[in-house]
C-alpha cells in the first residue's frame, strides 16, 4: 500500500520532524467518487461553502482499486521546507497520478495554471529523490500529473441555477478543451487538464 511505501522510505531521504509519530491516512476506492481540497474551502466566499454536497472538485472513475494520500500531510512530517506541493497522490494497480486541484472564475485560471504545473513538479522532484518510491512509480504503465479545476461564482452574482450550468456547458463546449488531451510532462509523466464536471477516468 502506499501508506507503507512512504512511511517506510521517504522518511529516510528526507528527516521526519523529531517526536512526531508517523501515522498517513490512506483510502482506497473505486468506482466513481469524488476529492475534495479541505484547505481550499477553508474560508471560501463562493456560493459552494454553504454546501458540504457541493464542495467536489474533481470527479474519479475507476474500474479499480486507488491508493490515495493527502500530499500535505506526507510532507508535514518532513523537518525541512519542501516548498509548494499539490493535494493528492492517487496509486493503483498500473497507475500513479498526481493531482492539483482549484475552484476558479475562467478569467482567473490561466494565472493558476503555471502554479499548478510548479507545484506538480515540486512534488514529483521530491518523490523521485528518495530511491524505492521512484522505482515503485516507474513501475506503472500510466503516469499522470492532473491540474483539474472547478468553476466557482460569487455569492452576489445576479444568476439562477440554469444560468449557471449553462455557462459551464459554454466552458465545456471549447474546441480547444477536452478531458482526452495529454501533454508531455517531466519525469516520465503527462500531464492531463480536467475541468469540473467532467472526470478522471482511471
Amino acid at each position: 500500500m502506499l501508506k507503507d511505501l512512504l512511511e517506510a522510505h521517504l522518511y529516510c531521504t528526507f528527516p521526519k520532524v523529531e517526536n512526531k509519530v508517523l501515522n498517513l491516512n490512506e483510502v482506497t476506492k473505486s468506482g466513481s467518487f469524488s476529492l475534495v481540497d479541505p484547505k481550499a474551502c477553508t474560508g471560501c466566499k463562493f456560493v459552494c461553502s454553504e454546501e458540504p454536497s457541493e464542495r467536489e472538485q474533481l470527479k474519479i472513475t475507476s474500474t479499480k482499486p486507488v491508493n490515495i494520500v493527502n500530499i500535505e500531510q506526507v510532507f508535514s512530517y518532513i523537518k525541512e521546507d519542501v516548498g509548494e506541493i499539490c493535494d493528492y497522490m492517487l496509486d493503483g494497480a498500473d497507475s500513479t497520478m498526481l493531482v492539483e486541484m482549484t475552484c476558479s472564475t475562467t478569467e482567473y485560471v490561466k494565472c493558476k495554471r503555471p502554479k499548478a504545473r510548479g507545484q506538480l513538479y515540486n512534488t514529483l522532484e521530491k518523490l523521485f529523490t528518495c530511491p524505492p518510491v521512484r522505482t515503485h512509480i516507474e513501475k506503472h504503465a500510466l503516469r499522470y500529473v492532473i491540474f483539474s479545476w472547478k468553476e466557482t461564482f460569487p455569492d452576489d452574482a445576479e444568476m439562477d441555477d440554469a444560468e449557471k450550468s449553462m455557462i459551464g456547458m459554454t466552458m465545456l463546449a471549447d474546441a480547444v478543451y477536452s478531458p482526452d488531451n495529454e501533454s508531455k510532462f517531466d519525469f516520465g509523466f503527462k500531464m492531463k487538464e480536467i475541468r469540473f464536471p467532467h472526470a478522471l477516468v482511471i
